[in-house]
């Protein structure tokens, strides 16, 4: 019967040519005005927040966010002498609710592999906490003089460079491996508020420090508040830090939401500049001392979660870390009057600590 029908179809369409059937319009492959289910599947996968595999392009976009931390400056007691102190003065630069500031930008090639530059700078002339500096001049006691400064951030800069590639692809999920390059550049300028020093006898010929509290020289322990003038300018210090990194990503991707974590780690060439301006006695303007260190290891770490609000725009909100194991190297003093310069081996240290959040913007640039 069926056979029949379309026979009688094609005889009346046969007798009456202008009632000849018209094909459907095309629409892409299709013949029908319904999309088809992989064009509806690739508009769902779209507004996935970074670029699809195979896709490539760039991003870009302003970042800005809040750090806490703390910058430790040591010189290591290397006299030889019986001592329960492992150091002669320590130096500890607060890093308080650090205001920054910065721009980002992406890269991503068509086999996933991709760059990372960022570059992020803190607010200058805030205020970031307090800074206390103390020294150990007696061995069998703990430390002899203390002062604790206010403290105003001069400059704060945060570099990196990172190159990525695809380790394990499966689904949703990826793992990338890389190698980069880190810096930390941050500098203080104190104002003192408050000082506890002791008296260093001198009474037996050749004395030097650190040696024991003994009464009979002349020792006191504590015995002098107030030493230093409220409110002057004591030290000038800044310290920067220089890392090559292996890194390691592991990421979830979904339609609008997206997961990640990044660590890093890496040796540290460590470079400081202290000025203590009140270090009379050796020339009008104070005294100089530079550390150089290389050693570390530098870890850092962030986690991060982005979502897609536009075809073009993403945006992210990540947490960080980073640590700075304390390291050892040099310390050069320069006055500046024309005494020599001294050059100690073993004698200078860093370390350094932050924890942080911030919020980013990509914008996906072409088409």
């Amino acid at each position: 019967m069926l056979l029949g029908l379309g026979a009688g179809a094609q005889a009346e369409v046969a007798d009456n040519p202008e009632r000849t059937t018209r094909p459907l319009p095309r629409q892409g492959n299709s013949w029908c005005s319904i999309i088809p289910y992989l064009q509806q599947n690739e508009a769902r996968e779209s507004i996935t927040p970074y670029l699809r595999q195979g896709e490539a392009g760039w991003l870009i976009g302003p970042v800005s966010g809040i750090f806490w931390g703390e910058a430790r400056e040591i010189v290591f007691d290397t006299s030889g002498v019986q001592n329960r102190n492992d150091y002669l003065s320590e130096l500890i630069w607060e890093l308080r609710q650090v205001f920054i500031l910065g721009i980002e930008s992406h890269w991503r090639g068509k086999k996933m592999n991709g760059l990372e530059m960022k570059f992020n700078f803190a607010i200058p002339n805030m205020p970031v906490g307090k800074m206390n500096d103390y020294d150990w001049f007696f061995t069998n006691r703990d430390w002899s003089h203390w002062s604790q400064s206010h403290v105003k951030l001069r400059w704060g800069f945060i570099f990196d460079f990172l190159y990525e590639d695809v380790l394990v692809s499966s689904g949703r999920f990826k793992l990338k491996l890389g190698v980069g390059y880190h810096m930390d550049w941050w500098a203080w300028k104190d104002k003192i508020a408050d000082s506890l020093y002791s008296t260093r006898g001198t009474k037996r010929p050749g004395r030097r420090f650190p040696d024991k509290f003994n009464q009979a020289l002349g020792d006191s322990f504590r015995d002098k508040a107030d030493i230093i003038p409220e409110g002057v300018n004591g030290i000038n210090y800044w310290a920067m830090y220089h890392a090559p990194l292996l890194t390691v990503r592991c990421s979830f991707e979904w339609d609008v939401i997206s997961l990640g974590a990044l660590g890093r780690i890496g040796p540290v060439l460590g470079i400081s500049k202290d000025h203590h301006l009140r270090r009379y006695e050796y020339g009008p303007k104070g005294v100089y001392f530079y550390d150089l260190v290389f050693g570390g290891p530098w870890v850092d770490a962030s986690i991060e979660v982005g979502f897609r609000i536009t075809d073009r725009i993403s945006f992210l909100l990540r947490g960080e870390f980073a640590w700075l194991n304390k390291t050892q190297g040099y310390s050069i003093l320069v006055p500046t009057n024309k005494k020599p310069i001294a050059v100690g081996e073993k004698t200078g240290g860093l370390a350094f600590r932050r924890i942080g959040v911030n919020a980013l913007f990509l914008w996906k640039l072409g088409k």
